[in-house]
């Protein structure tokens, strides 16, 4: 069986396609669903066919899911298909806040298999004198398909793609909360990033250190080695230190010296002391390294 739309473009149902009818062109292969559609519209010729009973007889009862996409898909895709084959005028007509129709003003005939002869397809008398208020706009469709999507290389297997419906309308309260979280996210983040850098930058500067030269004690050189500038010995404490050298007597060879090393992140027992420890440090410039140690212990007392 085959239909004619204005004695231009022929629907064949049994294989699912859409050509000229002047056979200028080969016939176009569209997907099941368009062809369910377009003969359940054909099926109501004149009359409006509601979106719910589409949806049951189109998808829904053939296991596929439905949606107001698919639909407005479908009939943006039959209708450019058929303008493209030469027919100006809307074919099928959207009706508003009900559906789809084939349009009345459009002549339709109909083909028995293996005739030539076209019948007429008339509109029932009732149906003929009932005003409708149509849209034609191809506007008030939701979604649009590039017309290289139109054609289907395998009618029997051919389905619409299904399309999840974006929700018409998002709660205003929920995009807020949505918003101040990510704002909240997005500023939490900033702060921890911040603190972790104050964080590396006191940690960096509280563990650079520097020597200082504290004078002679025999043949040794003494250093202090301290984290920061205000850790360093005033005029008393650096001649006691020097003393304290001296008393142990200690010897050091031309690539030895003695260092002190002065520590106010050791927590001791009493707050707010700090800790003093003197250790022999050797050069090995080959290697351009120092090797220090403790100096040797004795029952001296520290200071005099």
């Amino acid at each position: 069986m085959k239909y004619r739309f204005n004695d231009r473009v022929l629907f064949y149902v049994d294989s699912g396609t859409l050509g000229p009818s002047d056979l200028s062109n080969e016939p176009t292969p569209i997907s099941n669903p368009s062809s369910r559609l377009l003969l359940l519209l054909i099926a109501h010729y004149g009359e409006p066919v509601n979106r719910e009973v589409i949806f049951k007889k189109v998808w829904d009862d053939y296991g596929m899911i439905s949606s107001n996409n698919n639909l407005n898909q479908c009939v943006s895709k039959l209708r450019r298909l058929i303008r493209m084959m030469g027919i100006g005028e809307e074919v099928i007509a959207t009706v508003p806040k009900m559906g789809f129709m084939l349009r009345r003003e459009i002549q339709l005939e109909v083909s028995q298999e293996g005739e030539d002869q076209f019948t007429l397809i008339s509109l029932a008398p009732e149906l003929a004198q009932q005003p409708l208020v149509l849209v034609d706009s191809e506007r008030e469709l939701e979604a649009e398909t590039p017309v290289e999507s139109l054609i289907e290389t395998d009618p029997d297997t051919a389905i619409d793609v299904e399309l999840q419906p974006e929700p018409d309308n998002v709660p205003t309260t929920s995009v807020r909360k949505k918003g101040w979280r990510w704002g909240m996210a997005i500023a939490l983040a900033g702060f921890v990033f911040i603190l972790g850098i104050g964080v590396t930058m006191y940690t960096t500067n509280s563990l650079a250190r520097q020597e200082v030269f504290l004078g002679r004690a025999g043949s040794c050189k003494v250093f202090m080695s301290t984290a920061t500038s205000s850790g360093m010995p005033g005029p008393s404490l650096n001649r006691d230190l020097l003393d304290y050298v001296e008393q142990r007597k200690a010897e050091c060879r031309p690539d030895e010296y003695l260092l002190v090393v002065r520590s106010n992140q050791v927590r001791s027992y009493i707050s707010g002391v700090n800790r003093m420890f003197f250790v022999r440090c050797t050069m090995v410039r080959e290697h351009r390294l120092e090797f220090c140690s403790g100096m040797e212990n004795d029952r001296t007392p520290i200071l005099q």
